[in-house]
C-alpha cells in the first residue's frame, strides 16, 4: 500500500489538513487529490469541526500544481483530462465545504496549487510565499479561472493569465489575493489564532454565512463561468500539431522536468520590455 500523501488531524474544533508530498513540492497527483477528497468528507461528517486549516509540508511550496510527469504519448493527455474532470468535483467540494477554510501558504502556490489557495475562504501567506499560474507558457490554461471573481483590478490578469509571471506575498496582498502576510515562523500560529476565533462563533451562524457568501458568487454565474472555462481548457489541452505544446508534452512524458522548466521559463528570465 502506498504511503499517505496527506495528513489529517483534529485540534478541538479545528481540522488541520496538510498536503504531504514535500519531495515533490506537494504537486497534485491522483492519490493526493483522492486523499484530499476523503479528508473533506471527514470534515463534513464531523459536526464538531468548525473551521479547517489547509496547509502543506515542507518550507518550499504549498503546492506547485499538477504533477506533470507520468504517462506517455496521447494516453497522457486523455488521462490528464479525466483527472481534471474528477478533480473539479473535489475543488468544488472545498469551495462548498460547510465550514470556513483557511489556507496557510508558505513557499510556492503555483497553477492548481494557487487555485487551491484561492478557493479557501481566507488565504494567509508567509513573507516568502509566491503565487502564479505559468500554465500558459506550456500551452495550457489555469484549471480554474478564479482571479476575475476574487480581484477587483482587471489589469492584474497580466501576471496570472497572459505572462505566467509569479508575484510575491506583498504584491498578492495588494491585489487582494491574500488576507494577511506574516513571517514564515508565524504562519501556522497566525492561522491557528484566526481559526480558533472563527470556532468561537456559533457554528450554525458561521456555516449559514459561508453558504450565503458562496451562493452570492454562484448567483452571479460563478459556476457557469468555471464550467465554460473548463471546456476551453480541455480544447487547449487536447490540441495537437502545436509545436510548442508538442515539445513540452514530449519532455513531460519522459519526466525531463529540468529541461521542461528551462525551456518554458528561460525566455522570461530577461526583462524583454526594457
Amino acid at each position: 500500500m502506498a504511503e499517505t500523501t496527506l495528513d489529517y488531524r483534529v485540534d478541538e474544533h479545528l481540522a488541520i489538513i496538510t498536503l504531504n508530498r514535500p519531495d515533490k513540492l506537494n504537486a497534485l497527483d491522483e492519490q493526493l487529490v483522492g486523499e484530499l477528497d476523503a479528508a473533506l468528507d471527514r470534515v463534513e461528517d464531523d459536526p464538531q469541526i468548525r473551521c479547517v486549516i489547509l496547509a502543506a509540508a515542507g518550507d518550499r511550496a504549498f503546492s506547485v500544481g499538477y504533477d506533470l510527469s507520468g504517462a506517455e504519448g496521447p494516453a497522457r493527455t486523455d488521462t490528464f483530462l479525466r483527472q481534471l474532470d474528477h478533480d473539479f468535483g473535489v475543488f468544488m467540494k472545498l469551495w462548498r465545504l460547510r465550514v470556513p477554510v483557511i489556507a496557510a501558504v508558505d513557499g510556492y502556490a503555483i497553477a492548481a496549487g494557487c487555485n487551491l489557495a484561492m478557493l479557501c475562504d481566507v488565504t494567509v501567506a508567509s513573507d516568502r510565499a509566491k503565487f502564479g499560474e505559468p500554465e500558459i507558457r506550456h500551452v495550457a490554461l489555469s484549471p480554474l479561472l478564479l482571479l476575475p471573481w476574487f480581484n477587483g483590478n482587471p489589469k492584474a490578469v497580466h501576471y496570472f493569465y497572459y505572462s505566467g509571471d509569479t508575484i510575491g506575498a506583498e504584491e498578492a496582498l495588494a491585489m487582494g489575493i491574500v488576507a494577511r502576510v506574516v513571517r514564515s515562523s508565524d504562519l501556522m500560529p497566525e492561522c491557528l489564532r484566526m481559526a480558533k476565533r472563527i470556532a468561537l462563533v456559533p457554528p450554525h451562524a458561521a456555516q449559514m454565512m459561508k453558504r450565503s457568501l458562496r451562493q452570492t458568487y454562484e448567483s452571479m454565474g460563478f459556476l457557469t463561468s468555471l464550467q465554460q472555462h473548463r471546456m476551453v481548457d480541455a480544447l487547449v489541452l487536447g490540441a495537437v500539431g502545436i509545436p510548442e505544446k508538442d515539445r513540452f508534452d514530449e519532455l513531460a512524458s519522459r519526466g525531463d522536468m529540468a529541461t521542461f522548466l528551462r525551456e518554458r521559463d528561460g525566455p522570461f528570465k530577461a526583462d524583454v520590455g526594457s
